[in-house]
Order: structure tokens, then sequence, then C-alpha cells
């Protein structure tokens, strides 16, 4: 008996560790500039410079189901993969979705970028919402192929509260 029982809470524990779940939030992140690589929880990592950093900042309070933000990561600007500025990135599992809640800065809509880190392949644009003109915007994108994804803007700043990663 004691083996069987062994044995289902190995398997419980392999499961566990297969896929890469997580988030990272605005809200539990301390407020100031990000103008080096820093690495969060669950293997997010923020990359700022001091040539283009980003924030941890506050923001207009916004509600979505359960959640309520009051802080957000600002990416303050453009970011670019290519030269490793303003972008966030995390490990992805194959077959977990990854949803990202975010607005502009700006008006109207502006691209946020996702990307596969480890081959540099677009994986898709997401029209990002302005912070002024409407609720969060929500995107999900289930993952085919494991690896370290991330997000940057193209278009100025963007406004993330949350990107969670899922089974």
């Amino acid at each position: 008996m004691k083996k069987i029982l062994a044995a289902i809470a190995a398997t419980f524990m392999l499961t566990a560790f297969s896929f890469a779940e997580g988030y990272i939030c605005g809200n539990d992140l301390e407020k100031g500039q990000i103008t080096e690589e820093k690495q969060e929880e669950d293997g997010f990592v923020l990359v700022g410079s001091v040539e283009k950093a980003m924030e941890v900042k506050k923001c207009d309070t916004r509600t979505v189901g359960d959640d309520t933000f009051t802080q957000c990561i600002s990416t303050k600007g453009s970011g670019s993969p290519k030269k490793n500025e303003r972008l966030i990135t995390f490990p992805v599992k194959a077959g977990e979705t990854v949803k990202i809640l975010c607005n502009n800065s700006g008006s109207g809509s502006r691209p946020l970028h996702l990307y596969n880190a480890d081959t540099g392949e677009e994986v898709k644009v997401i029209a990002a919402g302005s912070y002024k003109e409407g609720d969060v915007h929500i995107d999900s994108t289930k993952i085919d192929v494991a690896g370290t994804y991330g997000v940057y803007s193209t278009s100025g700043g963007m406004y993330i509260y949350k990107i969670e990663i899922n089974k």
C-alpha cells in the first residue's frame, strides 16, 4: 500500500512540474524604474535599461473579474527583442495558454507583439486598446511549442496589468 501511495504522489508531483504555469502582476511588484534585467517569480524577466527604462507604476484602478489592478508594468515606449530593450519574457510549455491583460498608454489601438524569444518568430500581434477609451484588453493565445516567449510594443507605451500562463 505504501508503494502505491508513493507512486501516486510521485505521479502528481511530476505532473505538477511538467507545466510552467505562473503569472506576473503589476500589483505584486515594487514601484519604480526598471533600468536593468530584473528576474521575477515564475521565470518572468523584465528587461529595461538606463536608456530604455520600463516602470512599475500606479495606474487608474481597473477591475477584471475578481482582479482589481492599481499598478501596472509600463513599457514607457517601444521595445525590441533584437536590441533586448523593453521586454517581458517568460517560460511556456507546449499546450499552455498565455493570457495578457493590457492597455496602451495613448489613444486608439497599438500593437503588442507576442513572440518566441528562442527563435525570434512572431506568434501574434495583439491590438491593445487605450486605457482612456475602454476596458482592459484581454488576449489569450495557446502555445504549441515549449520555450521562452515574450512581449514588447513597437508603437509607444503599453500598460501591462497581468500575464498569466495556464494549462
